[in-house]
């Protein structure tokens, strides 16, 4: 009997079937495992789709399993408070901090203690049960989906930065699309986050993808490589081939299967990846995808834009993800028919 399809099109979940990226994955694991640890913070980024919470979940997995205290925070939520009380909630901390005395009545985290005044500072809170922690030698990973340059999300980083200069025994994982990063740590008492560790989340390994179309369709090799190039490495075009493939009931593509590629391409991920484009970034994209060439020189010119600000949207659109240098003076489109929806938004445009 056939059973349920192991590719999804949501978003912000792990699906049934996905690839790990090893190398970025033991990067952060041996960085954060090490004693001393070169660094306490881990900063991935890439353009929406690229599987960031999929290697956050990993992850977070990994130190579970080595008995880590996870706290995974919501950016929409008071991010200090979450975790004092996700802290405090956690199986097995509740007593250690009962017998340390932390009346975190005030926030309404745990019972008053009687004759122990509450502490009505939250940075003070976290502080104080930090060092709990580190008397007993356990390590906390804090996991961020999504991060923005919002004032909660500079709040929490300046605690964070009081809690590393002070030796606590926190690590913090964050992930976010390269702008919303990049202007977080430009703030001015942030400088700590522009010295952190990044990542940028490359494709998918195209052999790897190839070889799990294989496995789940039990198809060609040819079969699975023109499944596997459709994809372009793009995590979010390796759940849609395999989705579209699999509820056609075939391991192949066909005409059919691109055309609902583009439309849920469009639907679900590029269209918010243009909108959150600046119109200078736009139309850089639109040249290149217009262009019958791949030089940098002509693309410019098309453009009748000069060297320096071409340099400009340049650097800034590979940081995205959304183009990639070819060797020496030549880019592409980095994004799976990419092309095909900025023509398209061209004509709908015109």
């Amino acid at each position: 009997m056939r059973t349920g399809n192991p590719f999804s099109l949501n978003f912000g979940m792990r699906p049934t079937s996905s690839i790990s990226r090893h190398q970025q994955t033991d990067e952060v694991i041996r960085t954060f495992s090490s004693d001393p640890s070169p660094s306490h913070l881990f900063m991935v980024t890439g353009v929406r789709g690229t599987g960031k919470t999929v290697f956050l979940s990993e992850i977070e997995n990994y130190f579970k399993q080595e008995k880590w205290v996870v706290c995974d925070l919501s950016i929409e939520s008071d991010l200090l408070q979450s975790l004092a009380s996700k802290l405090y909630n956690t199986d097995g901390l509740y007593p250690l901090f009962r017998n340390a005395k932390l009346n975190l009545s005030f926030w309404g985290i745990g019972l008053e203690i009687a004759g122990v005044p509450p502490i009505t500072d939250l940075g003070t809170a976290i502080e104080r049960m930090m060092a709990v922690l580190r008397k007993h030698k356990r390590k906390v990973l804090i996991a961020i989906d999504e991060a923005t340059n919002s004032p909660n999300m500079r709040r929490f980083a300046s605690e964070f930065q009081i809690l590393l200069r002070n030796d606590y025994p926190v690590y913090l994982l964050m992930t976010g699309l390269y702008e919303n990063l990049y202007n977080l740590q430009n703030e001015k008492t942030l400088t700590f986050l522009y010295r952190a560790p990044k990542i940028f989340l490359p494709p998918l390994n195209g052999r790897a993808v190839m070889e799990s179309y294989r496995h789940i369709f039990q198809n060609s090799e040819e079969e699975a490589r023109t499944m596997a190039v459709l994809t372009k490495g793009y995590s979010y075009a390796y759940q849609v081939t395999g989705y579209l493939c699999w509820e056609a009931g075939k391991g192949t593509v066909t005409e059919d299967i691109v055309r609902q590629f583009d439309i849920i391409m469009e639907e679900y991920a590029y269209s918010k990846i243009w909108e959150e484009q600046s119109p200078g970034k736009r139309k850089v994209l639109k040249a290149i995808a217009e262009a019958d060439t791949d030089s940098v020189t002509e693309i410019r010119k098309a453009l009748g834009m000069k060297p320096s600000a071409f340099s400009v949207y340049r650097e800034r659109l590979i940081r995205q993800g959304l183009i990639h240098p070819e060797g020496y003076g030549k880019v592409s489109l980095t994004l799976p028919r990419f092309d095909v929806f900025i023509r398209n938004r061209i004509y709908d445009e015109l």
